[in-house]
């Protein structure tokens, strides 16, 4: 039993020691786990870059809104959509939610709001005027308006590695630059700064 275990051990021992190898035999066992790195890496990267896209696509279309002097109206909105949908270029649907919003000094009033999709209802003042919708408002003096800027974008993994489908959320506030509040007009409504 001893020679048996000896030259096991020595067998072993020999094994361990043994530099000699077959590259094919190395590719096959390590290729898998190199692909599957490779594509693991690869939608991790290509989701978060879809991410920064999405939300720098946002903080343009809610700078041009700021920079508005006339009134705002659907069409303008819709356009405002098409843009976002060019500079985010997803595979997915996308969708914007446009408001305007007011802080009379104990709570926040929408002006107006739009939606570019049928399916995400407008802002509301109940919506508005929940303490969750206020702590993601930065604070604001008293009549001071802002536009609210929300877009939501698909994000669907080129290979299933484990990440599931994404909506993509972002909310963007912005102060009107030129104006103190950015107007709205949908043909037989008008809503000004000072309604």
């Amino acid at each position: 039993m001893k020679q048996l275990i000896s030259r096991l051990r020595f067998a072993f021992a020999g094994f361990v020691e043994d530099t000699r190898a077959s590259v094919t035999v190395e590719a096959v066992i390590i290729m898998p786990l190199l692909a599957a790195w490779f594509v693991g890496s690869y939608v991790f990267f290509d989701g978060f870059k879809n991410r920064n896209t999405a939300m720098k696509a946002t903080y343009t279309i809610s700078d041009i809104l700021s920079r508005r002097t006339s009134a705002a109206t659907p069409a303008y909105i819709d356009n405002l959509q098409e843009l976002y949908d060019t500079l985010v270029f997803t595979s997915g649907s996308t969708a914007m939610r446009v408001t305007s919003l007011k802080w009379d000094g104990s709570e926040h009033d929408v002006l107006w709001s739009y939606s570019t999709k049928a399916a995400l209802s407008v802002q509301t003042d109940a919506k508005v005027q929940t303490a969750a919708f206020r702590d993601r408002v930065p604070m604001m003096a008293v009549n001071e308006s802002v536009i609210l800027v929300e877009t939501f974008s698909d994000y669907n993994p080129a290979f299933n590695v484990g990440w599931d489908s994404h909506v993509w959320e972002n909310f963007v506030i912005t102060s009107p630059r030129f104006a103190s509040c950015v107007a709205w007009q949908n043909g037989a409504t008008t809503i000004t700064c000072g309604e």
